[in-house]
C-alpha cells in the first residue's frame, strides 16, 4: 500500500486531529492504566456519552478471520446513510478496500497497539469526506485482542468545479 492512499492511510504514530479522537483516546489510555490495552468490562459508554455518536464497537473473530461491527454511533450512520450494525465487514466493502482494511486491523493486533487511519471517501450523497479513525483494542485476557473500540470523525469536503 502507498503511503497516501485515497482511502486507508495508516499513522501508527496516532497524529490525531480532531478532538473526539483526542478525547477517546485519553479515556482508552486511562482505563488500560499499566495494562497494554484495557478490557471491553473497562469501557462504560456513560463516560464518553458526548462521544458515543462516533463510536464504533468491533467484534474481532479468528477463526476464519472476520470483524462484526457490533455497535455504530448515530453520526455514524448518518454521515455513512446507512446503519451495518450487526454486519461482517466483508458483506459491506469490496474486496480491494476490504484489504487495505484488514491490513491496518492486523498492524494493530501484531503491535497490540491503537493506530490511526485516515483518507478521503465518497459516499452515496456524492460528497466527498475526510476522515480519520482511531482504532483502540480491547482484549479480555491482556493479551487477545477480541474487540477494538473505534472513533471515527468524518469533515465534509465540499466538491470543486
Amino acid at each position: 500500500m502507498s503511503s497516501q492512499d485515497f482511502w486507508v492511510n495508516i499513522d501508527p504514530d496516532l497524529e490525531c486531529r480532531d478532538p473526539t479522537l483526542l478525547a477517546v483516546r485519553r479515556y482508552w489510555d486511562e482505563k488500560r492504566g499499566q495494562r497494554v490495552m484495557p478490557s471491553r468490562g473497562d469501557i462504560d459508554p456513560m463516560d464518553i456519552v458526548g462521544h458515543l455518536g462516533n463510536i464504533v464497537l468491533i467484534d474481532v473473530e479468528r477463526a476464519p478471520f472476520r470483524l462484526r461491527y457490533r455497535l455504530i454511533g448515530t453520526e455514524i450512520t448518518e454521515v455513512m446513510q446507512r446503519d451495518s450494525t450487526g454486519k461482517y465487514y466483508d458483506e459491506i466493502y469490496p474486496p480491494e478496500l476490504l484489504e487495505k482494511i484488514y491490513a491496518s486491523f492486523h498492524w494493530i493486533f501484531a503491535n497490540k497497539a491503537p493506530l490511526r487511519t485516515h483518507g478521503e471517501a465518497f459516499y452515496p450523497d456524492r460528497n466527498i469526506y475526510g476522515y480519520e479513525t482511531l482504532n483502540l483494542p480491547l482484549s479480555n485476557d491482556g493479551e487477545v485482542i477480541n474487540m477494538i473500540l473505534g472513533v471515527l470523525a468524518f469533515h465534509l469536503k465540499p466538491l470543486s468545479g
